[in-house]
């Protein structure tokens, strides 16, 4: 999804700058020597007691799993340049690769059983963008594509029941719109689609934004999402998980230009978390109390992941995986995880 994420900074541009700005890839280095070779990384090797003792065979002859995703629980899945591993953030030296299949971890069944994967389609490009499967991996190795790779695919997030998976698209021939599809494929049906139009002075005409990055509350009943044009005129809504009943939380994101990511809500469903090109901000889902909880500059791989516990915030910093507290304090980097996206697996 960096393709469509990771976009250069142009203020109030027209449609036609956005779409050009998103063409750019922002390439993250992976190590991948260093992470194939690193004796606590190995997936041939003794690396950890977790590693030694989660290698087993798939139930079908072409699955990629490595391990049990009931090993992993409050594990933090991410992506590297040779498939998807967990790694425990008590103890970092404890790491299980559970796929050699590339793929971006966005996030898990509440029962830590499903991990939902955006992978690059890949023979689909359009607009000079590859555009985005999203997948549901199974822990028996099993996977199941959700979206039919002619769209781009932003955000994602289960039922509580895991279920559904709701997600949104843009640039699609149909429009900007939000989805919920069975985690076992299917039909998606429409919760909302975009209507919102933002006037360009600089064009002399108005243009329809897109609904982005949407996430399902932990009880099923809401749906937060933002309604923008990419780097400028970002809203931040709140409605009911049929589409009804909406609220405006945030107008144009205080006024500022940028980019805004990754919404998610924190386990007890009392805060929402997201980040923009320099910050991750917290708001009540009701709009009020936001606030910054760590500065930097998070351009190149946008993700933010509560702990299940909600104590603590996971994200990228450079590539690389950090940790922070909520109210911003002991900010911790896990070395050598060269990440490009992340999942806190929440089953404990």
């Amino acid at each position: 999804m960096h393709d469509l994420e990771n976009r250069p900074m142009t203020g109030m541009s027209p449609r036609r700058s956005y779409l050009a700005g998103i063409a750019i890839a922002v390439v993250v280095a992976m190590l991948m020597a260093g992470c194939a070779s690193s004796p606590e990384a190995g997936p041939t090797e003794r690396a950890s007691e977790v590693d030694a003792g989660t290698s087993a065979p798939s139930p079908q002859p072409s699955s990629t799993v490595e391990g049990r995703f009931g090993q992993v629980g409050g594990w933090i899945a991410y992506s590297s340049g040779d498939g998807i591993w967990a790694v425990d953030p008590a103890r970092p030296e404890r790491r299980v690769r559970l796929s050699r299949a590339d793929g971006d971890p966005i996030a898990w069944s509440s029962d830590g059983t499903k991990l939902l994967i955006r992978r690059k389609s890949p023979d689909q490009v359009r607009g000079g963008v590859r555009e985005m499967d999203l997948v549901v991996f199974d822990e028996d190795g099993t996977e199941t594509r959700l979206t039919n790779a002619q769209t781009f695919v932003t955000g994602g997030s289960f039922s509580p029941d895991g279920s559904e998976v709701v997600y949104a698209t843009t640039f699609s021939p149909k429009g900007s719109a939000i989805y919920a599809v069975s985690s076992d494929g299917g039909a998606p049906r429409v919760i909302l689609r975009a209507t919102r139009r933002v006037f360009s002075p600089e064009l002399g005409r108005s243009f329809r934004t897109d609904v982005y990055h949407p996430a399902l509350s932990p009880d099923g009943t809401q749906i937060g999402y933002f309604d923008g044009m990419g780097d400028h005129s970002h809203t931040l809504w709140v409605m009911s998980a049929d589409g009804t009943e909406r609220s405006l939380l945030l107008d144009h994101e205080g006024g500022r230009p940028g980019h805004v990511y990754a919404l998610t809500w924190s386990p007890d469903g009392e805060w929402l978390a997201f980040q923009t090109d320099d910050r991750i901000y917290l708001v009540r889902p009701d709009g009020t109390r936001l606030r910054p909880v760590v500065e930097g500059d998070f351009y190149a791989a946008p993700a933010v992941q509560w702990s299940p516990d909600g104590s603590s915030i996971a994200y990228l910093r450079g590539g690389a995986l950090s940790i922070v507290n909520v109210d911003g304090g002991n900010e911790r980097i896990i070395e050598q995880i060269p990440a490009r996206s992340i999942a806190w697996n929440p089953a404990m």
